[in-house]
């Protein structure tokens, strides 16, 4: 029989000598606490950020606590360059400085790729096996008959864990634990979940991850805590705006192929790659800022692309050169080398290459500490690949990189037809609120910028009417905060695709919000998913109605309301089956531009005095302005003239703007709960939930202080103050109280009464 060899299976042999990457003391300080860990079963997190080396300190341990010591060790993610990256890990960690007793290991990779392994596969000799989560699922009964029945101890790590609350995860780690149980072994099962996403004091969020990691976080290093001990370098995103249109050029079908493969359309790439304009653009912008920028990584769309900004870059007298996966030089038809490859690797990290243009290589595993600045001249879906270009500039000063780092996206307009993958915010998915209030709201104020700067340009652009929205006072237009979630979707390639999601919530909708995703079990009780995670066309068109006739029905009024942002979260509950978090912009009274407008409308200044103004503010750096408007100050200063023509009364029949008037210092519990969500939406909330806490039973009914009638629906009740406002009641959780609508009408007349 002729046989051929395979890189999604074999046996690894260890490597006599020590291994040659050595841990930094965050990673050894991991191994120690999952030591310690291990004495008992566990079910528990390792959390560190993107550069910290989740991957290759899970490996380094699980390899000496469990391949070495013959027991089996199952690892499952749900994208294949996740579980090529686990393999090639494991590959190269092998060495007898950590595998002392075995000789060899035999593994095998799982996944609905072509070029990985299916589940009938699958051996009793196998060691380890990397795995896709859907693969598995379809072939349970392979993995466990011919693998876990024959499995006496077992580590189940789950890459990106904060995925596992998802149905899939929960099933295929349920039938695992359940066949150890069965065997009487549970003893003898061990999870270790992965991830990036620290889980922030969002206690709903832990509660619901605690369910499936029951021993929460066993070690968690914080993004700034890297930066600050040098492991990782300060990151800085910049964007450029090219100018040019290529969203013309897209077909349906070409949407799709991006969407759900990543890939630009061969005609499409093309059209970029040969583009004059925005090569030179590219390369004029590397050489305003040359001495900031150099040395620099740029990720080029393809090798065409490559050839032709290498091209300009060294008609501009920069010394470049690039390097490519594939094996022919355009310019010469002649094979490129691995070799050739290499050496201009090394010719750049002595320093004698100042610009490396690179395609399909050097996302993961080349060693170059000296960049300063990354280029992203290509725009990508994958948010595994962003992850990946970023991390080659954020090796920090200990570790052999730089203090900073410059991370430039070069953006082409789209019309937002195609959802790329924004690097800031992908970023700042990690560690986030974990320093001071200002820090926290000033992230806060990005992801809200990301998602309005399209509105601002809108109203730079004349030829676009935006009065409607110009009348609304500019507060009115700032969300009191937003929903943050991610959705693994499904795709024609057959593997799920992760999405992130923000879901604005302004004053207009903040309320509605509350109630239907507080609701949404009760909702989808009129449908029957069951296992599945993923809804029908038809059941979420009945769900977005039933939503929008029970929750939103005036929604054609309200501001900032979309039929997506509900879609996006009923999606995201049939996967999850938890509420989405929220996060509230705190600091939102101080983005009040009308006050700004007045100021200087009241104190009738010059140009010149406006503008001394309008700098003064743009540039003090505990103000907000820079971040919301994008570090754009066309923007800032457009919406600043809005505020002003309406106090000149350019807009007819405006939304006015509230009075400004000299606050009394006074006891929060003194305000009403609608004053209190003006001023502080996260103490609204949390009290809003306590005391809806207080009159909910185990089961989810909310009982009626008064009338007694049960409801799951929290849109069926208001809060009510037991001894009223007018009477000297105080808006705290002793003094509130659950009502139905219609108790609280007959209580309110009733006091109205007592009162005449």
């Amino acid at each position: 029989m002729q046989t051929v060899q395979v890189d999604y299976a074999g046996h690894v042999q260890v490597n006599r000598g020590q291994n040659p990457r050595e841990l930094y003391a965050h990673q050894n300080e991991a191994i120690k606490a999952l030591d310690r860990t291990n004495q008992l079963p566990f079910e528990g997190l390792l959390v560190l950020p993107t550069g910290g080396g989740k991957t290759l300190t899970a490996v380094h341990w699980l390899l000496r606590n469990f391949i070495d010591k013959r027991k089996k060790v199952l690892w499952i993610a749900h994208r294949h360059e996740l579980l090529d990256q686990a393999a090639e890990t494991l590959q190269l960690s092998a060495y007898s400085s950590i595998l002392g007793n075995i000789d060899a290991f035999r593994y095998r990779v799982i996944s609905g790729h072509p070029k990985h392994d299916r589940p009938v596969n699958i051996e009793p000799t196998d060691d380890i096996l990397i795995a896709s989560k859907d693969s598995l699922n379809s072939g349970l009964s392979h993995l466990i008959n011919n693998w876990v029945n024959h499995t006496d101890a077992i580590l189940l790590v789950v890459d990106e864990a904060h995925h596992a609350t998802a149905k899939t995860y929960r099933k295929l780690i349920d039938s695992i634990k359940q066949n150890f149980k069965d065997r009487g072994q549970a003893h003898a099962f061990r999870m270790l979940g992965l991830t990036a996403t620290p889980f922030r004091t969002d206690e709903g969020e832990k509660g619901l991850l605690k369910k499936v990691f029951p021993n929460d976080i066993i070690f968690s290093e914080h993004l700034r805590t890297l930066i600050t001990r040098g492991i990782l370098s300060e990151p800085i995103f910049e964007n450029f705006e090219t100018d040019l249109d290529f969203h013309q050029e897209l077909t349906d079908n070409d949407i799709r192929a991006i969407e759900n493969f990543d890939k630009i359309p061969k005609r499409v790439a093309e059209k970029i790659a040969i583009s004059k304009v925005r090569n030179q653009r590219i390369v004029q912008h590397y050489i305003d800022n040359r001495e900031k920028y150099k040395p620099l990584l740029v990720f080029a769309i393809d090798v065409a692309h490559a050839v032709a900004l290498n091209a300009v870059f060294r008609s501009r007298g920069v010394n470049s050169e690039y390097v490519v996966g594939k094996i022919a030089d355009l310019d010469t038809g002649a094979t490129i080398s691995p070799k050739d490859n290499s050496e201009k690797i090394k010719r750049f990290r002595a320093g004698e290459i100042e610009v490396l243009i690179n395609v399909e290589m050097l996302t993961e595993g080349t060693d170059l500490p000296n960049v300063q600045t990354v280029f992203l001249t290509r725009p990508t879906t994958s948010t595994i690949l962003m992850t990946q270009m970023i991390g080659r500039g954020l090796r920090g000063q200990s570790a052999g990189g730089t203090e900073k780092a410059y991370i430039v996206s070069f953006i082409d307009n789209w019309e937002d037809k195609i959802n790329w993958v924004n690097p800031e915010k992908l970023h700042r998915e990690e560690g986030e609120f974990l320093d001071s209030e200002l820090e926290t709201m000033k992230r806060i104020a990005r992801l809200i910028a990301i998602e309005k700067i399209e509105e601002f340009a809108r109203m730079m652009d004349d030829s676009i009417d935006t009065t409607d929205l110009e009348k609304f006072y500019f507060l009115r237009r700032v969300p009191v905060g937003i929903y943050r979630f991610s959705i693994l979707e499904p795709s024609e390639s057959g593997e799920p695709i992760n999405r992130n999601y923000d879901v604005l919530l302004y004053n207009d909708t903040e309320e509605a919000y509350d109630c239907f995703v507080n609701d949404l079990g009760a909702i989808f009780q009129g449908v029957n998913i069951e296992d599945r995670e993923f809804l029908t066309d038809s059941e979420l068109d009945y769900l977005l109605q039933t939503t929008k006739e029970l929750y939103f029905p005036d929604h054609s009024f309200l501001l900032g309301y979309r039929d997506e942002d509900v879609k996006n979260i009923l999606r995201f509950y049939a996967q999850k089956e938890m509420e989405p978090e929220f996060i509230a912009f705190s600091k939102r009274r101080e983005c009040n531009l009308t006050i700004v407008a007045r100021h200087i409308y009241e104190n009738d200044f010059t140009i010149r005095q406006s503008t001394e103004y309008l700098n003064s503010l743009w540039n003090d750096g505990k103000t907000f302005w820079q971040v919301l408007f994008g570090y754009n100050y066309l923007y800032f200063k457009k919406q600043v003239d809005i505020e002003i023509n309406k106090l000149l009364g350019v807009y007819p029949n405006c939304d006015p703007a509230p009075p400004i008037v000299i606050p009394e210092e006074v006891p929060i519990e003194k305000l009403s709960l609608f004053e209190m969500r003006e001023r502080d939406p996260a103490l609204y909330r949390d009290l809003k939930d306590h005391v809806f806490a207080k009159f909910t039973d185990e089961k989810g009914f909310i009982t009626c202080a008064s009338s007694g009638v049960k409801s799951q629906m929290r849109r069926d009740f208001q809060i009510d103050h037991i001894l009223p406002m007018a009477d000297g009641g105080l808006t705290t959780l002793d003094n509130l109280q659950v009502l139905t609508h219609r108790s609280h009408a007959e209580k309110t007349r009733l006091e109205n009464l007592q009162r005449k």
